[in-house]
């Protein structure tokens, strides 16, 4: 009888790591499962015989327990409520189903519908579907289709995959959701071992006669590979452990080929004691065909592999045995800064070094970086002899400089090698790329390689290139971009690449600054001109704008009526300097406000930025008159907009005159009650019937756009006319306009005070 097992059997990279939590747990007092670890029946009672009781819901917790969460995880609403308990968690949840974990909690938040592909019963899709308020509906088989079709098609939706699910399946449906909506995320979360150990027990039982799938009964991954085996060979059979192998002994006989597979929950142990039990009825030597089978691996060994699994902490690698191997994130980079996901690929073959081998938690420790830095330094050496520029990241502040990643190897670089000149904050070159050459390689007492490294050597080469070219091609009024390298109290020193050139403080602003750092800080990149050069004192001095340049098409292309966008530069007791960009004109304090106001200050101040437009040009002169307030902000057009002629209004008297008072109609815009039409008898002045102050009820007899003016009457709301009225000439029956310029003269206002009493 010839017995073969699946190349890939047994415990997956999750179960691995929650047994071991586990049993690191064997000896401390009051710990418990939060339900079975995982499904199988063996390894849950080795644990309770140890001390590790299951603690089957909340209610059975106890303040001060530890609880382990199950490989399956558990729902967020359990979580809370075991800490809110007092006991203290530890996580063994598998890393793949932590992933599912926040993808639903997320999608949740986005009040996305959480679609969940797999069994409603079990634990895993039970905690999954905890992390979104237990709203998901729920796949898990053809018959649940339909559940599909009663959610709305414009409804955003998320569909996730039970670990343990048959990608076929997955499949089916990711089909039927990307048909029926048009913007599902369909996220392929079925667990890589799941998949490899489903096509492993495939490959196996299509030929062999009979197959052996080993695993709990209540085991979700179990179940799969029996179906996935069953499809291929009819004489699969699903046992527990080697106990259960008495059932099928009639089937072996010496010729028959048998190979056996076992779910992810299933020891290491569990899949030998079944194999032993077949061999002891085989006349074959199954001890020597158990170890070919297994192949064992020894610490310092090199092999390959290939990434089958990465998480924040570590990377799964399948390198062809019996266990999966893990490298630690510390065993894969000298760099701790970097992000795992970037270093390697799912699918890349990678060299490793066997650090350890165990042979009870069933995983197999490994390094890269130690592969990794070997080959660096080789390449290292590489280009010291050549004199090489390398680039790399500058990962670490150590005491005296500070250290960087080059091929997988940590360069050492000193503090004066760190720049072209001395810096004095070494923190700033954290995380940033730098261009480095090796300057010195050699071990130390203890037998470790050193490296060492200069920036500056770098720095300095590239920086008198640059000057050399900078140089050979400069010229007065050339535009450049830089990057503020420094400021002082009298300007900002701009790096030109490879030379630096000053920018004086008065050219910084249109306005008045007491210091650079109030417009530019270091690191700012800005465009700037040369204004004078002196190559032998190597002095460059630089402006923002070419105020010539900018004043000639300033002048070139004004008119009056263009408007333009300007900053205020300064002000005066008569106005507000604007500065138009090479130019500045005047914004008289008539022009500020429609309201009287006594200074500029009071509407403006210096650095504002206003829109003006041209009201005066004296080009032979130099001189702008600008305007800045705008016609439809006016208390005229405020003021009237919603008056009509006709209109019956109560508004003050606030002037009177010999011909008329004046009433406020609305703020700042007053009407005039011509002396004809304040009453309906005949009156000598004004003031014989009004005075300053009184509220009046006048109807609107006029409003004349052209001199701003508004014509009122009282006389008009009177009821009875005198006789007198009647008695008038055939001239005064014309119609008469109170408004028109003719009617009254600035200087009838003006005498008002002597006349009208």
């Amino acid at each position: 009888m010839k017995i073969e097992i699946a190349k890939k059997a047994g415990f997956c990279f999750g179960v691995a790591r929650a047994v071991k939590i586990a049993y690191d747990y064997a000896d401390a007092e009051h710990v418990c499962t939060y339900g079975l670890l995982i499904h199988n029946r063996d390894l849950t009672d080795d644990l309770r015989a140890k001390g590790i009781a299951v603690c089957e819901n909340v209610n059975m917790a106890e303040a001060g327990m530890k609880i382990i969460l199950r490989a399956h995880g558990i729902s967020k609403e359990e979580e809370q409520a075991l800490l809110e308990k007092g006991t203290k968690i530890v996580d063994a949840t598998c890393p793949y189903v932590k992933k599912i974990h926040k993808i639903v909690e997320e999608s949740h938040t986005k009040n996305r519908k959480i679609i969940i592909i797999g069994d409603e019963n079990h634990p895993e899709v039970q905690g999954i579907n905890g992390w979104c308020d237990k709203s998901a509906v729920i796949i898990g088989g053809e018959e649940d289709y339909g559940k599909i079709l009663e959610i709305p098609e414009n409804t955003p939706v998320t569909a996730v995959a039970q670990t343990t699910l048959r990608r076929v399946f997955l499949k089916k449906v990711e089909k039927i959701l990307k048909k029926h909506f048009t913007n599902a995320e369909i996220f392929d979360t079925i667990c890589n071992a799941t998949s490899e150990r489903q096509q492993a027990a495939k490959e196996l039982a299509e030929k062999v006669d009979v197959m052996f799938v080993v695993g709990g009964r209540h085991s979700s991954n179990t179940r799969k590979l029996y179906e996935v085996c069953l499809e291929v060979c009819p004489k699969t059979f699903a046992i527990e452990n080697a106990k259960e192998l008495k059932n099928y002994i009639n089937l072996f006989n010496k010729n028959l080929k048998v190979g056996i597979t076992a779910g992810a929950s299933t020891p290491d142990a569990v899949i030998k004691e079944v194999y032993l039990t077949m061999a002891e009825t085989n006349e074959m030597n199954f001890a020597e065909a158990l170890e070919e089978t297994l192949k064992p691996l020894n610490s310092g060994e090199v092999v390959k592999g290939v990434v089958i699994g990465i998480t924040p902490t570590e990377v799964q690698v399948d390198i062809g045995s019996k266990y999966d191997g893990v490298i630690p994130f510390e065993e894969l980079t000298n760099d701790t800064t970097a992000d795992i996901h970037d270093l390697v690929k799912i699918g890349e073959e990678v060299d490793v070094y066997v650090v350890h081998v165990s042979d009870r938690d069933g995983v197999v420790t490994l390094s890269k970086k130690k592969i990794d830095a070997a080959k660096g330094l080789e390449e290292l050496k590489t280009a010291f002899e050549n004199n090489e520029i390398l680039v790399g990241r500058v990962v670490e502040l150590v005491k005296g400089g500070v250290v960087t990643i080059a091929k997988g190897v940590r360069v050492f670089i000193p503090a004066s090698e760190c720049a072209e000149r001395f810096l004095a904050d070494l923190g700033s070159l954290l995380n940033s790329e730098q261009r480095f050459r090796i300057i010195k390689m050699d071990e130390d007492r203890r037998g470790r390689q050193r490296v060492v490294g200069s920036i500056k050597s770098v720095a300095k080469e590239e920086s008198e290139k640059a000057a050399a070219a900078f140089w050979a091609d400069a010229e007065v009024g050339k535009l450049y971009k830089g990057t503020i390298k420094s400021l002082t109290s009298f300007g900002a020193f701009v790096d030109l690449g490879g030379v630096d050139g000053l920018v004086h403080i008065s050219e910084l602003s249109p306005v008045r600054i007491n210091h650079p750092s109030e417009v530019v800080k270091v690191g700012d990149e800005i465009e700037v001109y040369i204004k004078e050069l002196n190559k032998e004192e190597n002095r460059i001095s630089l402006v923002k704008e070419l105020k010539e340049q900018k004043a000639a098409e300033f002048w070139e292309n004004a008119e009056v009526g263009k408007k333009y966008e300007g900053i205020v530069k300064s002000l005066t007791s008569f106005g507000a300097f604007v500065d138009l960009g090479g130019v500045d004109g005047l914004v008289h304090i008539s022009e500020l406000s429609w309201n009287r106001i006594k200074h500029p200050s009071e509407v403006v101040k210096v650095g504002d930025t206003l829109e003006v437009y041209i009201k005066e040009l004296d080009k032979e002169n130099g001189k702008i008159s600008l305007g800045y307030k705008k016609e439809e902000d006016s208390p005229w057009i405020q003021g009237t907009k919603d008056l009509q002629v006709g209109d019956v209004i109560k508004c003050k008297v606030v002037r009177i005159l010999p011909f008329g008072a004046f009433a406020e109609v609305a703020p700042f815009v007053d009407g005039l009650i011509h002396i004809s039409q304040i009453s309906n008898e005949r009156i000598s002045k004004p003031s014989d019937v009004l005075a300053i102050g009184d509220m009046v009820d006048a109807q609107i007899v006029e409003i004349n756009e052209d001199t701003k003016q508004i014509g009122l009457s009282m006389k008009a709301l009177m009821a009875d006319s005198d006789s007198t009225e009647a008695e008038v000439s055939e001239k005064d029956d014309m119609p008469v306009s109170y408004t028109d310029e003719g009617s009254f003269t600035l200087g009838d206002i003006l005498d008002s005070d002597d006349s009208a009493e």
